[in-house]
């Protein structure tokens, strides 16, 4: 009854220890806006997203440039951007248009992503278009992340001392101890496998399948930059997994060997010899 017991606790523990590292992993991919401002630059690789800011800051500027076209515009700025010189210097200057489209995106900012004319002069490095008027971008709000977004708000603390107490009780309630690192063991394996899903997966598949918005794939680039935490985080907890399995079997066997014979069993071999 009491090893049922601390499984039952072990398997709940698991799923909100899960829940708490997947959401905190979520929030900093597809819900800081503060990390798109600060990996502008892979963001811009995505090619519909970089296209649709260039395509209106250079068909909203050429009417103020003396000479200049949308198309020539918009082959300066692809060429700034390319640029190994002057690409982190371009990524920079749009850092604050991906935050608020990201912001926009999530429903934190309720306000219109816009274009100023000062952003507007720095990227097209042309003092004729400063004092534009601000150009809308077009950015949908998503209804089910900004649900998602309050949701978590609450979630990650709650699981994770959920996670906690029920981690608690369950080692303070099982009885047999090789039986206990052997269920730490495969919760920990249990837990890389949640946390890809949760913290990988979900930012880098399952939002862009919502909506089908080039802003929306903007937590998949995060999701990429979050990789390396991810799979640190993997290996701690296959290698923490593994060892517990190891380890279990190794207090088997020495109990087994320090276990003493049974004389009922001793004196029916030496009857049979």
């Amino acid at each position: 009854m009491r090893r049922t017991l601390a499984g039952l606790l072990f398997g709940v523990a698991y799923v909100c220890a899960s829940l708490a590292i997947g959401g905190w992993l979520l929030q900093r991919t597809a819900f800081n806006p503060d990390r798109t401002s600060s990996t502008a630059k892979a963001v811009l690789d995505d090619p519909q997203i970089r296209a649709q800011i260039v395509d209106l800051i250079a068909n909203s500027a050429a009417p103020s440039v003396p000479g200049a076209t949308p198309e020539q515009l918009r082959t300066v700025i692809n060429g700034y951007l390319s640029s190994p010189q002057t690409a982190s210097a371009m990524a920079n200057e749009m850092s604050k248009i991906l935050h608020d489209a990201h912001a926009h995106l999530i429903g934190e900012q309720k306000a219109p992503v816009v274009i100023t004319g000062a952003e507007m002069r720095n990227i097209v490095r042309n003092d004729a278009v400063a004092n534009l008027a601000d150009v809308p971008l077009d950015v949908p709000e998503v209804s089910v992340l900004n649900i998602t977004r309050h949701v978590l708000k609450w979630l990650v603390p709650i699981a994770a001392i959920a996670a906690l107490v029920l981690g608690l009780l369950g080692l303070t309630t099982h009885p047999d101890r090789p039986a206990l690192l052997r269920s730490l063991g495969f919760g920990m394996l249990l837990l890389a496998v949640l946390i890809t899903l949760v913290g990988y997966v979900v930012p880098r598949f399952a939002v862009s399948a919502i909506n089908k918005s080039p802003w929306a794939r903007v937590p998949a680039k995060l999701a990429d930059d979050a990789l390396p935490l991810i799979l640190a985080l993997d290996f701690v907890f296959i290698g923490g997994g593994v060892a517990l399995l190891l380890g279990s079997g190794l207090v088997r066997r020495r109990r087994r060997w320090s276990s003493p014979v049974s004389t009922y069993r001793y004196r029916e071999e030496r009857n049979w010899s």
